[in-house]
């Protein structure tokens, strides 16, 4: 860890992604993009329970001392299943809890934020565990904190095929983005306990769509193992790991993993 102490914190990156299954970082050099180290801790917790959350995401970052050097850019992926989008039209940022609040349980405490999806004239409104991120601030002061979906739906609108879909899995919920064309068609949180639920959805939202499996381009994210995969592959002809242009990492695992860190990410919003 003496080397890893000796990065100018000044001059790279900071990526974390936090799940309530465990937290993952890497750090990249801006200049040459460069990833530079990555590190992942597992965890497991009831994921409502927000504040034993809290002290997992604590004890990470007491055990790595480069996570509590201060880095001048520090983005910080949650997941959460608490997000909506809605069109620029409708969107006043004054109503954003209104709206999430007629959706979800949404804490007194819970950070409520915002994002442009500008190539679609929608906002994304989200809401995060404060005592998560107040953990998190206590380390990383110039911190910013995003939905884990933000990334995922910049990347899926910037792939070209006509027909795709994004699938970002985690343990306790799947995130599910179609697209054909230009056209947004759904981008939606789903509840799950195994992941044959999860396949279940994905399912079921391309017949309600009408969207034919063979001609689909699927990309995939998060904790997969070999036979989630598998099955997945018996129903796509194109699956593909959602990761980075630039080929950072060797191995398929390692860009299910930690490629979502590389993906472009908005600025955040003031929080409401």
């Amino acid at each position: 860890m003496s080397a890893n102490s000796k990065i100018p914190q000044a001059h790279h990156r900071l990526s974390i992604h936090i799940g309530v299954n465990g937290l993952s970082f890497v750090i990249q050099d801006t200049h040459t993009q460069e990833c530079l180290l990555w590190q992942n801790h597992s965890y497991s917790f009831p994921s409502n329970d927000y504040n034993e959350w809290a002290k997992e995401v604590g004890n990470v970052f007491r055990q790595e001392e480069i996570l509590q050097k201060r880095f001048n850019r520090c983005e910080v992926l949650i997941d959460t299943h608490k997000y909506t989008l809605i069109p620029d039209s409708l969107f006043e940022a004054e109503q954003a809890v209104n709206v999430l609040r007629q959706l979800f349980e949404v804490a007194y405490l819970d950070e409520v934020n915002y994002c442009k999806l500008s190539s679609q004239e929608a906002t994304c409104i989200y809401a995060l565990p404060a005592p998560v991120n107040a953990m998190v601030f206590k380390y990383q002061h110039k911190a910013r904190f995003y939905a884990s979906v933000m990334p995922q739906l910049y990347f899926i609108v910037e792939r070209k095929e006509f027909s795709r879909a994004l699938m970002h899995y985690t343990h306790s919920h799947v995130d599910l983005v179609l697209m054909q064309g230009e056209r947004l068609l759904l981008c939606n949180s789903y509840a799950i306990d195994r992941f044959s639920t999860a396949l279940y959805f994905l399912v079921f939202a391309l017949k309600q769509w009408q969207l034919n499996p063979g001609s689909l381009n699927l990309y995939i994210s998060g904790p997969f193992k070999p036979n989630h995969t598998k099955q997945l592959c018996t129903y796509f002809p194109s699956v593909t790991v959602a990761t980075s242009p630039e080929g950072l990492f060797p191995s398929e695992a390692l860009n299910l993993q930690y490629g979502p860190h590389f993906f472009p990410i908005c600025a955040s919003s003031v929080e409401v």
